[in-house]
């Protein structure tokens, strides 16, 4: 699953396959690859710490005849010059 959807830096972790409204669904928990650097979205600096962890779901392009849900984590780091970003 990992090599169809190239979603960078992240690893699937979990897939499940759902029916909604009649149409087949795959749904992929994706979880941040370990040690990867995270970067303030405003300046660019590396950065380890981080302001809050939240989960979002998005819809990604399908796989086949299967429509596809994201979970995946958004980190919001704790820049030291810019703050929560």
């Amino acid at each position: 699953m990992a090599q169809l959807g190239g979603w960078t830096g992240y690893d699937v972790v979990q897939a499940e396959h759902e029916y909604r409204g009649g149409q087949s669904w795959r749904v992929l928990r994706l979880q941040a690859v370990p040690g990867s650097p995270r970067q303030c979205s405003r300046c660019g600096a590396v950065t380890r710490a981080v302001h809050d962890h939240r989960e979002r779901r998005v819809r990604d392009l399908p796989i086949f005849q299967h429509r596809v849900e994201l979970i995946v984590p958004r980190l919001r780091v704790a820049c030291d010059g810019c703050g929560p970003k």
